[in-house]
Protein backbone atom coordinates (compact mmCIF):
# COMPACT_ATOMS: atom_id res chain seq x y z
CA UNK A 1 0.00 0.00 0.00
CA UNK A 2 2.78 2.44 0.88
CA UNK A 3 4.68 1.53 -2.28
CA UNK A 4 1.57 2.31 -4.36
CA UNK A 5 1.17 5.66 -2.62
CA UNK A 6 4.81 6.58 -3.17
CA UNK A 7 4.49 5.52 -6.81
CA UNK A 8 1.44 7.75 -7.29
CA UNK A 9 3.23 10.68 -5.65
CA UNK A 10 6.25 10.13 -7.92
CA UNK A 11 3.99 10.12 -11.00
CA UNK A 12 2.31 13.33 -9.91
CA UNK A 13 5.66 14.97 -9.18
CA UNK A 14 6.98 14.01 -12.62
CA UNK A 15 3.86 15.49 -14.26
CA UNK A 16 4.16 18.75 -12.31
CA UNK A 17 7.85 19.10 -13.14
CA UNK A 18 7.25 18.31 -16.83
CA UNK A 19 4.30 20.70 -17.25
CA UNK A 20 3.92 23.11 -14.33
CA UNK A 21 1.50 25.31 -16.33
CA UNK A 22 -0.89 22.36 -16.74
CA UNK A 23 -0.59 21.61 -13.02
CA UNK A 24 -1.46 25.21 -12.19
CA UNK A 25 -4.42 25.16 -14.60
CA UNK A 26 -5.78 22.00 -12.98
CA UNK A 27 -5.03 22.81 -9.36
CA UNK A 28 -5.98 26.50 -9.14
CA UNK A 29 -9.75 25.99 -9.52
CA UNK A 30 -9.88 23.01 -7.16
CA UNK A 31 -7.73 24.60 -4.45
CA UNK A 32 -9.06 28.13 -4.74
CA UNK A 33 -5.50 29.45 -4.94
CA UNK A 34 -5.13 32.10 -7.66
CA UNK A 35 -3.11 30.77 -10.61
CA UNK A 36 -0.32 33.38 -10.38
CA UNK A 37 0.27 32.58 -6.71
CA UNK A 38 0.10 28.83 -7.29
CA UNK A 39 2.56 29.15 -10.15
CA UNK A 40 5.07 30.86 -7.87
CA UNK A 41 4.52 28.24 -5.14
CA UNK A 42 5.02 25.34 -7.56
CA UNK A 43 8.17 27.00 -8.89
CA UNK A 44 9.59 27.18 -5.38
CA UNK A 45 8.52 23.71 -4.28
CA UNK A 46 10.87 20.75 -4.18
CA UNK A 47 9.16 17.54 -5.11
CA UNK A 48 9.62 13.90 -4.33
CA UNK A 49 9.40 11.45 -1.50
CA UNK A 50 12.52 10.79 0.50
CA UNK A 51 13.19 8.77 3.64
CA UNK A 52 13.20 10.73 6.88
CA UNK A 53 16.73 11.18 8.14
CA UNK A 54 17.72 11.08 11.80
CA UNK A 55 18.26 14.85 11.60
CA UNK A 56 14.74 15.47 10.30
CA UNK A 57 13.31 13.28 13.06
CA UNK A 58 15.38 15.12 15.69
CA UNK A 59 14.28 18.51 14.33
CA UNK A 60 10.64 17.39 14.42
CA UNK A 61 11.15 16.19 18.00
CA UNK A 62 12.35 19.66 19.00
CA UNK A 63 9.18 21.15 17.52
CA UNK A 64 7.01 18.56 19.28
CA UNK A 65 8.75 19.31 22.58
CA UNK A 66 8.17 23.02 22.13
CA UNK A 67 4.48 22.47 21.35
CA UNK A 68 4.16 20.38 24.52
CA UNK A 69 5.96 22.98 26.65
CA UNK A 70 3.66 25.69 25.29
CA UNK A 71 0.60 23.59 26.09
CA UNK A 72 -0.37 23.24 22.42
CA UNK A 73 -0.44 19.44 22.68
CA UNK A 74 -1.71 17.66 25.81
CA UNK A 75 1.01 15.03 26.15
CA UNK A 76 4.60 14.47 25.08
CA UNK A 77 5.05 13.09 21.60
CA UNK A 78 7.89 10.78 20.60
CA UNK A 79 8.30 11.50 16.91
CA UNK A 80 10.45 8.43 16.27
CA UNK A 81 7.56 6.24 17.41
CA UNK A 82 5.46 7.56 14.53
CA UNK A 83 8.09 7.02 11.83
CA UNK A 84 7.71 3.99 9.60
CA UNK A 85 11.16 2.68 8.81
CA UNK A 86 11.84 1.04 5.46
CA UNK A 87 11.82 -2.72 5.67
CA UNK A 88 9.68 -2.87 8.79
Amino acid sequence: MIAALIGAIDETNAWIQKDPAAAVAELAPTTGIPAPILSIAIGRQSFGVKPLTDKVIADQQLIANTFFELGLVPKKIVVADAVLRAGL
